[in-house]
């Protein structure tokens, strides 16, 4: 049996366990590729996998970016700081983030200093039994874990309540 032909087999079950974890979620190239190789395949198959995936439109960075930032921004009630660290966790690269998170809040027209203020009318509901100060000080520290800047919290938890 020659090299090429034993390295078939493995790159085909890199291949069909690439496609078995897109099918559950999408993945950025950097993240499919961490995941492959900590998996235990070999560095060539699983760069010939990424390759072949991404020729065939299957794994695309600035699709997937543009669905996480979609989600994050519009349901996950997140700022586009939080949305940007975590496509770079993902392995989405600045320009691609930008660009995604660029787009995303162009085509729903997101105000991030409106949408904190939704969030925090949202959660401050959650935060009804406990005194002024407790609310104040756990809904700026959620809409900080959210990844909002301070200007936008302050005018946020004064909105949502009604300072």
């Amino acid at each position: 049996m020659t090299e090429q032909s034993e390295q078939l087999p493995e790159r085909h079950r890199a291949y069909e366990r690439a496609l078995t974890m897109l099918a559950a979620r999408g993945y950025a190239t950097a993240e499919l590729r961490r995941r492959l190789v900590r998996s235990g395949f070999a560095a060539p198959d699983v760069e010939a996998v990424v390759g072949r995936l991404t020729a065939a439109g299957l794994l695309d960075d600035a699709a997937y970016a543009r669905q996480l930032a979609r989600s994050k921004l519009l349901d996950g009630g997140a700022a586009s700081r939080r949305v940007r660290r975590e496509l770079a966790a993902r392995g989405v690269g600045r320009p691609v983030a930008d660009a995604a998170i660029a787009e995303v809040m162009a085509d729903e027209e997101v105000d991030e200093s409106h949408l904190a203020e939704q969030v925090a009318c949202r959660r401050a509901m959650a935060l009804a039994r406990f005194d002024h100060a407790t609310q104040r000080r756990r809904l700026y520290a959620y809409l900080a874990r959210r990844g909002y800047d301070a200007d936008d919290i302050r005018r946020a938890v004064k909105v949502a309540l009604g300072d």
